[in-house]
């Protein structure tokens, strides 16, 4: 745990889902403070409810980046994967020598790497590319991060006085956020696979069927307890996951691949989206698999 003088004050550039969950882990590992700053603060509308969010954690509520960056050591940018260049390019002016721009968003490495421009252009702070490698609800501030870039050790250095569970796996911006989006291909494109061949079974009557001849063939994973959570997080993340498949679909092209798996993971996810189950399930989700094929089956009607 951090102690003494050394303890860093945090900042939050974005502070919806993942946020407030890292900075009251930090907080309790010891952090001396957390100030937070969301474009939710600047509609009336969301204001009065984020701050309330924010102050809860408790993080001081702050109406500019530049006035959560102040008294800051260690800058956090948690923002949807859209918005990571322009956080980074809006908060640049206002950084200074000695702090650590830890970018945590999902987005491809030829936008970290404008990101890192920006930053280290206009400031003499440092820019850390973090890849966040697992969901963060249950995990807190100790879910896993890879680092990258040549302020990376002592990122990590940082972070892990926190007991956060961090690598470094090298000395070049990118090259954290090009396991992460490689490793997408992969996670975000099973949820996508299940979801529409569950979905198809279900339409047809037979999905315990197909369900029991996965797991037939793979006799080792709990097939039904794992659609139930990826289709669950489907329908609580699938807008997120989706506009994150168009990055990985930008690394693929920047690789010289055409992301055929990508693209069509990414248009599943948004699908679901699109059908509101957030809405209709609130924050816990769906209890069951059989919810989630139900609300489906409810919110899709095929055309006839």
């Amino acid at each position: 745990m951090a102690s003494g003088s050394n303890v860093p004050g945090l900042a939050f550039i974005g502070f919806g889902e993942a946020g407030p969950l890292i900075a009251r882990g930090l907080l309790g590992a010891g952090a001396s403070s957390v100030a937070a700053y969301d474009i939710l603060v600047d509609d009336p509308q969301t204001r009065d409810a984020w701050i309330a969010k924010a102050e809860a954690v408790p993080a001081r509520a702050c109406t500019s980046s530049a006035e959560a960056l102040g008294d800051a050591d260690l800058i956090l940018s948690t923002v949807t994967s859209e918005r990571a260049l322009e956080a980074a390019t809006t908060a640049a002016p206002h950084l200074r020598a000695g702090q650590l721009y830890l970018d945590l968003n999902s987005c491809s490495p030829g936008k970290k790497v404008k990101a890192s421009a920006a930053v280290e252009a206009a400031s003499a702070a440092r820019y850390v590319d973090v890849a966040v490698m697992d969901t963060v609800p249950g995990r807190g501030h100790k879910v896993p991060m890879l680092l990258a870039g040549a302020a990376a050790p002592e990122a990590a250095e940082r972070l892990a006085a926190f007991g956060m569970n961090v690598e470094v796996v090298g000395d070049k911006v990118g090259q954290a956020s090009t396991i992460k989006m490689a490793r997408s291909v992969f996670m975000k494109g099973l949820e996508a696979i299940l979801c529409e061949s569950l979905v198809a079974a279900d339409r047809a009557g037979v999905a315990d069927r197909v369900l029991a001849s996965i797991q037939g063939t793979f006799p080792d994973l709990d097939w039904r307890k794992l659609a139930t959570y990826h289709m669950g997080r489907m329908a609580q993340h699938g807008r997120r996951r989706a506009i994150e498949m168009d990055s990985v679909a930008d690394t693929l092209r920047d690789l010289g691949m055409d992301p055929f798996t990508a693209v069509g993971s990414g248009r599943r996810q948004m699908w679901v989206a699109e059908l509101g189950l957030r809405d209709r399930f609130g924050p816990k989700g769906p209890d069951t698999l059989e919810d989630f094929l139900a609300a489906v089956a409810e919110m899709d009607q095929p055309n006839d």
